[in-house]
């Protein structure tokens, strides 16, 4: 009993590294592509929502409301990814999406496939840990002609485009295992997915 908590506790200090790790690493190589004139924009970015109204939509992501952002970690469309099956967090600073303890910066996963790009939770909502290594997979006989999502970390997968949680595409792996047994209540969770946005030739967010 003892070393089963013992292990527990020490997986649980693992995933709080790694999503620190996670988290830090991405937000230093956006600066570095942003440079300090990007930052300055930043640091004076409003978070409160805009309507609809002459939002141009991004992507395939769908809005289900008119609760618009900006999202204050790219300063154009050109700042998302352009790399296929790639994911890369970015940092919204939108309210609704910070979470003080694990997601500070209200950051979400952002990755292109096949020409359309697709926007995400940055967390796995199985296993907590953040999605920037994830894999992006094409679509299966479950998804029809929508990609897939694969955590590299305990192997749930979801449809990308609606965030259903779908058939996983692996296997989970020792450490995954327990990952998942730690946090079995949540397992079946769906990812939360946004729809992208553009306007005035800055990148908006749609929160429910």
């Amino acid at each position: 009993m003892m070393k089963a908590s013992f292990l527990s506790l020490t997986l649980l200090a693992i995933v709080s590294v790694m999503i620190v790790d996670a988290f830090g690493c991405q937000r230093s190589t956006l600066m570095m592509k942003r440079g300090r004139g990007s930052f300055a924009k930043k640091k004076g970015a409003k978070s409160g929502g805009m309507g609809s109204r002459s939002v141009e939509p991004m992507g395939s992501g769908v809005s289900s409301n008119n609760a618009w952002y900006p999202v204050s970690g790219v300063s154009s469309a050109g700042d998302l990814p352009n790399e296929e099956g790639k994911v890369q967090l970015v940092d919204t600073m939108v309210k609704k999406l910070i979470n003080g303890a694990t997601n500070p910066t209200g950051a979400v996963g952002v990755a292109k496939h096949e020409g359309s790009v697709y926007c995400f939770s940055a967390s796995c909502s199985s296993c907590k840990i953040p999605l920037n290594k994830a894999k992006v997979l094409g679509p299966s006989e479950e998804t029809g002609s929508d990609p897939r999502i694969m955590c590299d970390f305990c192997s749930a997968t979801y449809n990308l485009r609606t965030g259903e949680r779908v058939a996983s595409a692996g296997g989970n792996g020792l450490i995954g295992g327990i990952v998942k047994g730690l946090f079995s209540k949540k397992e079946e969770a769906p990812l939360d997915v946004y729809a992208l946005g553009e306007k005035d030739g800055s990148v908006v967010i749609n929160v429910s």
